[in-house]
């Protein structure tokens, strides 16, 4: 029987968000500075010391550096398996950036780019528009699938630029996910453990997500901490 109580179980999306919302502001505040470098430079770059100054100015970064093959309405997939070296250099901003995606492999079982054709401050500001309040989000799974999320509380800039949302997936209750935004950069969350869904989308450039499918057993693995597998109900409004 567990021992965390109800309050920090309630506490949980809360941790989340104000994560990813961290992840987001990284990536807002971040400079690319230097272009990717190949495999092999980059999986030296761990052990020793760039050979050469990185160029002082950073190099243009490519938007949607991938073909779609898929679309929604709201999304549009590529085909490129992103867990692959030479993906990856087409994605990576820079070698650091090339090397933590190499290692966070051994964490996940796969990773997609995923365009978005609505971010979330769109709909904050249609929401304001019209008055109705946001219910519902529509998130990127892999291979052209969508996840339903039911929107349980929202914590929104007055600017409404930027902010987050918490809930479940549309009925699965035992369940999380959890957007957070600034401007067109999102990150998200999706724990689903009923079916067996567990996602991580990370912004790379406004509209751009890399979602990854993650292994539940090596997310956050601190000894004695609890299972991310269990979720407490969340319950609808």
């Amino acid at each position: 029987m567990s021992s965390t109580s109800s309050s920090d179980r309630r506490a949980l999306p809360l941790a989340l968000c104000a994560l990813l919302l961290v992840a987001v502001a990284v990536k807002v505040t971040s400079h690319h500075s230097e272009a990717p470098p190949s495999p092999t430079t980059a999986a030296s770059s761990k052990t020793q010391a760039p050979s050469t100054q990185a160029p002082s100015a950073p190099e243009q970064v490519t938007l949607r550096p991938l073909p779609v093959s898929r679309t929604t309405a709201a999304h549009q997939w590529t085909d490129a398996d992103a867990t692959q070296p030479p993906v990856i250099e087409k994605i990576a901003h820079n070698s650091d950036e090339f090397v933590r995606l190499v290692e966070e492999n051994d964490r996940i079982k796969r990773r997609q780019l995923v365009y978005r054709s609505q971010p979330a401050w769109q709909l904050v500001e249609q929401s304001r528009a019209t008055g109705e309040p946001i219910r519902t989000l529509t998130l990127p799974s892999l291979d052209g699938q969508e996840v339903q999320v039911e929107v349980t509380s929202t914590d929104l800039d007055p600017s409404g630029l930027s902010g987050s949302f918490s809930g479940h997936v549309a009925g699965h209750q035992k369940s999380l996910a959890t957007l957070a935004f600034i401007r067109g950069r999102e990150a998200f969350t999706v724990v689903s453990p009923d079916d067996g869904l567990y996602l991580q989308g990370h912004p790379r450039e406004p509209g751009e997500l890399l979602v990854a499918s993650f292994d539940p057993d090596k997310y956050l693995n601190v000894p004695g901490a609890e299972s991310i597998k269990d979720l407490p109900t969340i319950p609808s409004k």
